[in-house]
């Protein structure tokens, strides 16, 4: 048929003038141009599903985003799923049939036919479960929830009374999920809570701890160049997931994100930038223009590990524009055979220090002996090229040594401070910490016992707090 119909035209072209040649061309070729799901002659009728059950568990078929899913009992078997309904506008046809048996566990496209006309619904097929998406104490705290371990974290101030405090759930599903204690019910949390949610065949108790803790509730952000956590290198990912379950109010942010817009800095107070050393530059180099924007009006980073590299003419915080420029390791780990830390010699007072007790020696120690470490390190030689000595580097990066290495050495700056200054008329900028010794370093693959771990610890809420004052 197609053949006959090109024939026909062509005869018909032949006998118009130039002009209504042209003007028949153009027509012809919006008429003849393909669309994904049809062929040059538009003939057939509609693609919908209007009913589709797997094993008597009826689907859920949007038509608009042509996805369909079906969800199971958590006691049945997903594997041996059998088409039980299957209901198509008037003419149609699939790729599946009644009586056929499916594997959920495999995604699934069908292809639902009429004339020449088709469409691809994606199908997701799963065992009910309940998944926790907001949790709220008080219209006041936000809670860090763990839909795999079914627990859910709250960090309030050391004063809250906490012995009848409102907790408020939202889950997916949310109209068919519900909560024993009802959301929005007073308890007392001076012990852990258990809450009961249940959405159809699934029922899932998870435990509510209220720990007082001295943290800021100030909103905050661990910046990773992955979509997720689980993307992220093992050293970030051992920090993002320590800040993620002991900082109150802290949220991953993708780097992906906050380049598409999706996420905005200035949400948060301070953010903290922990990179694994091979992400230089990348996607950073996309966001320099976001994250000096965010640190001239007010925002307040923590650049730990490659992170500090930044401080540079991508994020322009450094006055030189420069990055630390003693830096090296990060190859390969080997056993430390002595403790590892940084010495603090005149600023022991810093809050940055508060509650962490030295060696005897004017060092804190962060890494055990017998624990693997890849001596990353990101430090300054103050004393090198044009600094000439420490005050020459304070004048021209701008910035306040508050450590040098685990040996003391003047002329050696493992953290830095960048205190707010004017840049932005009518705008003070933000603070930015570095910290770049080897010794701190969160990720230790053979897994040795670290005794020194508490003092990572408390120095990083002790940067945190005081970044979000």
């Amino acid at each position: 048929m197609k053949t006959t119909y090109n024939s026909y035209i062509a005869s018909m072209l032949r006998k118009l003038p130039l002009g209504g040649v042209v003007g028949a061309f153009i027509c012809l070729c919006l008429f003849s141009c393909d669309s994904d799901n049809t062929s040059d002659l538009v003939l057939g009728g509609s693609t919908d599903i209007t009913a589709l059950a797997l094993s008597g568990y009826d689907a859920e078929i949007d038509s608009q985003t042509k996805t369909i899913f079906v969800g199971i009992p958590t006691d049945a078997d997903i594997t041996t799923l059998q088409v039980t309904t299957l209901e198509m506008a008037e003419g149609a046809t699939a790729n599946i049939s009644l009586g056929q048996t499916i594997n959920g566990r495999v995604p699934h496209t069908i292809t639902v036919t009429n004339g020449d006309v088709f469409t691809r619904y994606a199908m997701t097929i799963r065992h009910d479960d309940v998944q926790i998406l907001t949790a709220n104490l008080a219209n006041k705290y936000l809670g860090t929830i763990d839909n795999t371990e079914r627990s859910i974290r709250f960090f309030v101030p050391m004063e809250e009374d906490v012995t009848s405090m409102a907790l408020y759930l939202t889950a997916a599903n949310a109209e068919e999920t519900t909560f024993d204690p009802a959301s929005g019910t007073p308890l007392d949390f001076t012990t852990p809570q258990q809450i009961t949610a249940t959405y159809r065949t699934a029922t899932v108790a998870y435990t509510v701890n209220v720990v007082k803790d001295d943290m800021s509730q100030a909103p905050k952000a661990f910046v990773g160049n992955a979509d997720d956590i689980a993307g992220l290198g093992a050293e970030a990912k051992a920090a993002c997931e320590w800040m993620m379950a002991n900082v109150p109010n802290s949220t991953f942010v993708p780097l992906s994100a906050i380049l598409a817009g999706s996420a905005k800095l200035s949400d948060y107070q301070m953010v903290w930038c922990h990179f694994d050393w091979t992400d230089w530059p990348g996607i950073m180099w996309d966001t320099r223009d976001l994250f000096n924007d965010y640190y001239i009006k007010g925002g307040n980073i923590l650049a730990s590990r490659d992170g500090a590299r930044y401080i540079n003419d991508v994020w322009r915080i450094a006055k030189d524009q420069q990055s630390p420029n003693n830096t090296f390791g990060g190859d390969f780990y080997s056993t430390l055979e002595s403790d590892l830390g940084f010495t603090i010699t005149g600023h022991e007072d810093h809050p940055l220090y508060a509650g962490i007790e030295t060696d005897g020696e004017g060092r804190i120690l962060l890494v055990a002996a017998g624990c693997e470490n890849s001596n990353r390190t990101l430090q300054w030689g103050v004393d090198w090229g044009s600094y000439g000595d420490m005050a020459g580097w304070e004048a021209q990066t701008g910035a306040t040594a508050l450590a040098s290495g685990h040996d003391y050495d003047i002329n050696r700056a493992t953290i830095a401070e960048f205190a707010p200054r004017d840049i932005l008329t009518g705008y003070q900028s933000g603070r930015v910490i570095t910290i770049g010794t080897p010794a701190y370093e969160w990720h230790c693959p053979n897994g040795a016992p670290n005794v020194y771990a508490p003092n990572r610890e408390k120095l990083t809420k002790n940067a945190i707090n005081y970044l979000c004052k």
